[in-house]
């Protein structure tokens, strides 16, 4: 999808494949809102006439019957037809929460849910601005909807809640847009976020938290044992290739705000901050020794942390700890920020697995997004995805700094 923005200063939305617009679009909804929709075309079969009227099975008797290969390639097209189908959703909403949703429908290829509508006076809109929601009823039946995400900033007085239950009734899924969204990024959203969505949500409950310190007290120590060559083997390469202690040990903040000593092998030169001030880590760092690279690829330098996982101050997964001189900062600017504190941190985790490495200010929000969805979904098993998507960092090198 790509956008272009009209004469009206507004954004709209162009197809290059099987997403075509209509050629009018005549909705009425409201004065601050805008609606946009994408006519996704299904090809099927048609079934066989006579003289207008659909034949039969049992007219077809003297029909000439399909050839297996023909029966095959029919079923087969089939399949591709029901399995390649997309939710019809109409995002009724302005602003960056609608905007958000609006672009994870449409760049996200896995995402089942499709054909957006957009609204508001506020800011910029992907879509034609509407008077009312008079015609919503005969838009949702023209254009098949069957999921509205409701991503209105300001609902006060402006929702349409009787146009809404009506849909409901009809069978219609009418969701909240910040739960639209998490349900479809992994990620929650910090625009729109308000605190009753945190309270009155499912979710925060964590009645794993013995079975989660006990799989990290049994894995830690059997990966320190198994593990035990490389101990042995980096420190002598460590202090070979650069002057300096093997070990790296950085203050963190863990659980409910306390602080603790984070271990690393060094992959840096030594004395890195000799200004004496915290420094984000960035692309290409020329602090970096070559064998700090190789170790960073494969996040072997993190290996020393399985100590902070038997001694209690770590998890093997959770959000990553951050440093206290940046950590003040981000409080200040980033709403909920300080929610990450109330798991304890990880060697990995799922802004690692689903995000590049995060190492700005710039990025930290995006991070936190998907640090507060895994401590709402926090669960054995999601553990478990996010060491198998870790794997392929380690084997593969993606995503390391």
């Amino acid at each position: 999808m790509n956008y272009k923005s009209n004469n009206a200063g507004l954004l709209s939305t162009e197809s290059r494949e099987t997403f075509a617009p209509p050629s009018s679009l005549p909705y009425q909804l409201h004065a601050d809102q805008s609606v946009s929709f994408f006519q996704h075309i299904f090809r099927t079969r048609p079934a066989a006439r006579v003289n207008g009227r659909p034949i039969r099975e049992s007219d077809q008797t003297d029909a000439r019957r399909p050839s297996r290969l023909e029966t095959w390639a029919y079923a087969v097209e089939r399949l591709v037809h029901r399995t390649d189908r997309r939710r019809r959703v109409l995002i009724l909403g302005s602003g960056l929460l609608a905007d958000g949703i609006l672009v994870q429908l449409q760049s996200d290829a896995k995402v089942s849910f499709y054909s957006p509508v957009v609204s508001s006076k506020h800011g910029e809109s992907n879509g034609k601005r509407l008077a009312d929601f008079s015609q919503l009823g005969e838009i949702l039946e023209r254009e098949r909807v069957d999921c509205i995400a409701v991503a209105m900033a300001e609902r006060r007085g402006t929702l349409p809640i009787d146009q809404l239950l009506a849909c409901k009734l009809r069978g219609i899924r009418v969701e909240d847009g910040t739960a639209f969204y998490e349900k479809i990024s992994g990620k929650i959203p910090l625009a729109g976020l308000n605190p009753s969505f945190l309270i009155f949500n499912e979710g925060f409950r964590w009645p794993t938290q013995a079975a989660k310190r006990g799989i990290d007290l049994l894995f830690s120590a059997l990966c320190l044992m198994l593990a035990a060559p490389i101990f042995l083997v980096l420190p002598i390469l460590i202090k070979l290739t650069s002057p300096g202690p093997v070990f790296y040990r950085q203050e963190r903040i863990g659980l409910n705000g306390g602080r603790f000593s984070m271990l690393k092998f060094r992959s840096m030169v030594a004395d890195a901050e000799s200004h004496g001030r915290a420094v984000w880590a960035v692309e290409g760092d020329t602090r970096v020794t070559w064998l700090g690279g190789f170790m960073r690829k494969f996040r072997l330098d993190e290996l020393p942390q399985l100590v902070n996982v038997f001694r209690g101050e770590m998890s093997f997964v959770g959000p990553r700890p951050e440093r206290p001189e940046f950590v003040g900062s981000l409080c200040d600017i980033i709403p909920y920020y300080s929610l990450r504190h109330t798991v304890k941190p990880g060697i990995t985790g799922w802004a690692q697995v689903m995000f590049r490495y995060g190492a700005s200010q710039q990025e930290s929000p995006e991070k936190l997004q998907y640090d507060l969805y895994y401590i709402k979904k926090m669960s054995i098993g999601l553990d478990c995805r996010i060491f198998l998507k870790t794997f392929r960092t380690v084997f593969f090198g993606v995503g390391a700094r």
